[in-house]
């Protein structure tokens, strides 16, 4: 006669499996993102990485192949300029309107401007909630000009830290400015060698300089063509440390976007509606990240393709991606929440997976 184990054990032993099965299960939900860097190419038309093609643009189309993307994304809706667009990415707020961030000024701040001082109140930025959440922050800038932030966030602006330990009010731990994008990139490596960052930002000037001096000009070998490739050596640059890096490969997300496009015969973008000057691309890629998804297909429910417009923030349906969208996604991506007063992926809710199909499907 064979001996059977009590009842207890078995109800026990099943209880056990139960449990390590739930335990599985919030292991593969909780995100694989420890750092994300977000890279702005300034002036950077999708159009250009389209002409070049997976040739001539490998890294690009690498992050199209095994992230998520859209060469349909757009500015803020006002304005088509630099420094007002890194700050929709960076508190996830438009410019303008009550909840807007206010910062129209497209140059070197004088003595004295920041942006709370402009909106006469604290505007909370994604440095914020990365470092409040203790983890370290960087800004990497080819524009002198992107000292606004330096300035804004520091030990002396910034807003006290209430979050558990304090980690005080000085919200960027690295500012670097070096107008060679060249020796950026070189800087901004070494740096991540011995401080991966939490949350950083890279930004690129060279497509809008380009763009300024010749026109945005979609043609072989020209000096815009040439500045979009640069790009694409600097992200493969990227790649390169990311791939032989222990503390960063496999747990690093990138978000690429811009600021703004540019027409070739007024070698300028400031007019909000034209449409070379609103249309932007739109790049994620990391653990977290879908392969080779385009970003309004899975997110049929909280994002719309404009086509050929650029719609107004409070137009009644959805709204399309923007480059403001890159402040929470970041923040979610490493499980963070929103950036607080934000109203662009304040829901966090720009969705970077494909939803899965039900078995059988």
């Amino acid at each position: 006669m064979r001996n059977h184990p009590p009842k207890f054990f078995r109800q026990l032993l099943t209880f056990y499996l139960f449990c390590f099965g739930l335990l599985c299960s919030f292991s593969q939900d909780k995100n694989k993102t420890e750092h994300v860097i977000l890279i702005s190419c300034d002036g950077l038309r999708p159009d250009a990485v389209e002409f070049l093609g997976e040739k001539w643009a490998p890294n690009f189309y690498r992050i199209i192949k095994e992230g998520a993307h859209t060469h349909n994304a757009r500015t803020d809706f006002n304005y088509t300029v630099t420094l007002p667009n890194h700050t929709c990415m960076l508190t996830g707020r438009g410019v303008l309107g009550e909840a807007g961030h206010a910062w129209i000024e497209n140059s070197t701040p004088k003595i004295g401007q920041i942006l709370h001082r402009n909106k006469k109140a604290y505007i909370v930025s994604a440095f914020d909630v990365a470092h409040d959440q203790g983890l370290k922050t960087a800004l990497f800038s080819s524009k002198g000009k992107f000292v606004l932030y330096d300035l804004s966030y520091n030990d002396r602006i910034g807003r006290a830290d209430t979050q558990g330990e304090d980690n005080g009010k000085d919200k960027i731990d690295h500012y670097h400015f070096n107008a060679k994008t060249e020796e950026l990139i070189k800087s901004f490596t070494e740096s991540l060698a011995k401080t991966p960052y939490g949350f950083s930002m890279l930004h690129l000037r060279d497509p809008d300089t380009a763009g300024h001096a010749n026109g945005w000009d979609i043609q072989p070998k020209s000096v815009y063509i040439s500045a979009v490739s640069k790009m694409n050596w600097i992200i493969g640059k990227l790649f390169d440390f990311i791939d032989t890096n222990e503390q960063m490969k496999g747990k690093t997300a990138l978000i690429i976007t811009a600021d703004h496009g540019g027409r070739l015969r007024t070698k300028t973008h400031t007019k909000s509606d034209e449409k070379l000057n609103y249309t932007i691309p739109f790049y994620v890629w990391g653990p977290d990240v879908s392969p080779g998804n385009e970003l309004y297909k899975i997110n049929p429910s909280s994002r719309k393709d404009p086509g050929d417009k650029n719609p107004k923030y409070e137009s009644d349906g959805l709204q399309p991606i923007r480059n403001g969208d890159a402040g929470n996604l970041a923040m979610s991506l490493l499980g963070l929440h929103a950036i607080d007063g934000s109203t662009i992926n304040s829901k966090q809710d720009l969705n970077v997976k494909a939803p899965q199909k039900a078995e059988g499907n």
